[in-house]
């Protein structure tokens, strides 16, 4: 009875103490604390603020590497927005969950964002996390809005965010093959102080995982594999980490619903993997976390085992196969992975603002040596602008294949997936493509596939193709 009165006491003390934690902590104040510290810019406030209220397992994630990592984001949000001016709060609590969104005013980006930061449900409260993403509010729709309208909007803001220091990079604007609008802004190299062109190469980063997924099917049209087949069809499982591997097909790897987990160890060797042969020693730390086709869960380990298993039908070095049948059907001559301690003439070096140097920094020493089957290649505003045209005009596929490749799957759990691209449906703006993003850079192409159009973006500045592409996405709905 008397262990029964203490658990007792301790349980509604418990209860009292996150009551009380609840009531007392002041999301609001918390929140514009927070982005008061962004808007100074200052890095040894950004971190102070990160250590006083982040969680304590929220600052040693990543191995340990948390708070440089929240820090480092949160630096480099602010350098991109300039500052942020609160329209309006709003906390969410459904779902067992602690949310507040301030949405904002970007001075910089002239676009509406959200502030999204995470809280735990626990006695000592505290963030578990933030993210801001572009919310831009739509204009009034009513009366016409034409293509001509569509062209000049796009290039007056995209200057402008040059401008603000927040676009470097190139864009593409296209209905099918018509180039409507393209143009290079900022510079490729600020330690050589190179301008960016049309032609530079930029890294694409997940981008890869699009080519990876083509080759899988041309392979399937050929007849040499099938979307059933099983994953240790091709590769033994006796390579493979803990997990039922057999019961992955070939449409999970595609469609990001296999399961996998991560591959451990990778970090620690990128500088030196040049081929698939560096990794294979690695497999064995891929497990898997859910059964096939019941979830969704993105997967670079996946995309880099469909790399694998191109190697082993083919008999040819994955590199190769997707250089000969994807680079050149569709006549993409800039496109390639390149070792970066290679002098590939007019590539773009990355930048954000690092930590660790306290400036901006080339993100050379964070990255692989080459990319692989699920990100790290290099290519142009123009190539990729011939790839979107080979995947709708049967220049790599079928058209029967390729509107396979580019519809979701949501009889396999991926609403927003097809085969290696994503999918966003909405009543006459169905848009399909991929994005791409590291330390320095960001990459996306969108298909839209009602209107015709095509927009590619790709930006060696931190954050810098997302306003782009939230703007386009934006007016595009008004035509």
């Amino acid at each position: 009875m008397k262990q029964y009165l203490i658990t007792l006491i301790i349980f509604i003390s418990c209860i009292s103490q996150q009551a009380q934690a609840t009531k007392g902590l002041d999301y609001n104040n918390l929140a514009n604390q927070f982005i008061t510290v962004l808007n100074s810019k200052d890095l040894n406030k950004v971190e102070g603020f990160v250590v006083k209220n982040f969680s304590p397992d929220s600052l040693a994630r990543w191995d340990g590497t948390g708070k440089d990592r929240y820090v480092g984001y949160s630096i480099n949000t602010a350098l991109f927005h300039g500052e942020l001016n609160v329209i309006s709060t709003e906390l969410e609590t459904s779902n067992n969950r602690i949310r507040h969104i301030s949405k904002v005013y970007s001075k910089n980006t002239e676009m509406q964002h959200e502030v999204v930061i995470l809280f735990n449900n626990e006695p000592l409260q505290a963030i578990t996390g933030w993210y801001i993403e572009a919310d831009p509010q739509n204009p009034d729709s009513k009366g016409s809005f034409t293509e001509s309208q569509l062209v000049n909007e796009v290039k007056e803001y995209t200057e402008r965010l040059a401008k603000n220091g927040a676009f470097s990079g190139t864009i593409l604007l296209a209905k099918h093959n018509n180039v409507l609008f393209n143009a290079a802004y900022g510079l490729a190299s600020h330690r050589y102080d190179v301008k960016n062109n049309l032609d530079t190469k930029f890294q694409i980063g997940s981008m890869n995982k699009m080519f990876t997924s083509v080759a899988i099917l041309q392979l399937i049209e050929a007849g040499k594999l099938s979307l059933d087949d099983s994953l240790t069809k091709f590769i033994d499982k006796s390579l493979l980490g803990k997990g039922d591997f057999e019961k992955i097909k070939i449409r999970h790897l595609l469609s990001h619903t296999s399961g996998i987990g991560n591959m451990s160890g990778y970090s620690e060797i990128e500088n030196k993997v040049r081929s698939l042969k560096d990794i294979q020693h690695l497999y064995t730390s891929i497990n898997t976390t859910f059964e096939p086709g019941t979830q969704w869960r993105y997967s670079n380990t996946g995309v880099t085992l469909l790399g694998q298993i191109i190697e082993n039908v083919t008999g040819e070095s994955y590199f190769d196969f997707i250089n000969k049948n994807i680079y050149q059907k569709a006549n993409m001559q800039q496109s390639g992975s390149f070792d970066l301690d290679v002098p590939v003439k007019n590539t773009a070096r990355n930048y954000w603002f690092s930590v660790e140097t306290g400036q901006v920094t080339e993100n050379l020493m964070f990255q692989s040596v080459k990319g692989g089957p699920a990100g790290g290649g290099y290519s142009t505003v123009g190539d990729l602008h011939n790839f979107a045209l080979a995947m709708q005009n049967g220049g790599l596929l079928s058209r029967e294949l390729s509107k396979v490749a580019l519809t979701a799957k949501p009889e396999l759990n991926a609403p927003n997936w097809g085969y290696g691209f994503s999918v966003r449906n909405s009543e006459g703006n169905t848009i399909v493509g991929h994005n791409g993003s590291h330390l320095g850079m960001t990459a996306r192409l969108n298909m839209y596939m009602d209107k015709g159009y095509i927009l590619v973006v790709l930006g060696n500045y931190q954050s810098s193709a997302w306003p782009v592409v939230a703007k386009v996405d934006q007016l595009i709905k008004r035509l």
